[in-house]
């Protein structure tokens, strides 16, 4: 009963999160996690916060993106999915780029995800995967990416038909319609 209020909002501060958040959606696939019948926790979760700060971690980007991938897989009714990362993981900011699979295991909340946030240094998707994923996310009603550079400095009017809020770079000329608001 009180499982649907815990995994509600699930917050990921470290490699080790995703690595427990990852073995007990494992254990509730493979039968181990709980009761019969009782249904996944992921199940329950609605808000997903990922704000890694790996400089300090033992594990490596790649086995953190690995464990990422299954978590967010592992939520199909996501609304809100936000990443923070708070420090570069490279030798500069910008230079680490979310990998394709981490971006695409989003599509398993196609159809529920509302907003999507991307804030901090670093772990920005490239342009044309984000815009593939756009394309299939119908109900997104948010999208905040302030260091998003678009192909040719234009957004894509196709991924901006469920808009109701974009957060992008200042420069952006907008003339993309009366129900979009632009912060």
């Amino acid at each position: 009963m009180t499982m649907r209020y815990l995994y509600r909002i699930v917050l990921v501060r470290t490699g080790l999160d995703l690595l427990a958040l990852d073995r007990t959606f494992r254990n509730y696939a493979t039968g181990n996690g709980g009761c019969v019948g009782t249904r996944s926790p992921g199940q329950w979760t609605r808000r997903l916060d990922i704000t890694l700060d790996l400089r300090n971690e033992c594990e490596d980007l790649d086995r953190c993106v690995k464990h990422l991938t299954y978590v967010i897989k592992s939520l199909p009714k996501l609304e809100i999915v936000s990443f923070t990362v708070p420090e570069s993981l490279g030798p500069e900011p910008g230079s680490v780029i979310m990998p394709f699979r981490a971006l695409d295991a989003l599509r398993s909340s196609a159809n529920s995800l509302r907003i999507l946030h991307w804030s901090g240094s670093d772990f920005f998707p490239q342009v044309h995967q984000l815009e593939e994923l756009l394309r299939d996310l119908p109900n997104l009603r948010v999208l905040r990416c302030y260091q998003l550079v678009w192909a040719n400095g234009v957004i894509p009017s196709n991924i901006l038909s469920s808009l109701t809020t974009l957060a992008v770079p200042q420069e952006f000329p907008i003339h993309y319609g009366k129900y979009l608001t632009v912060v």
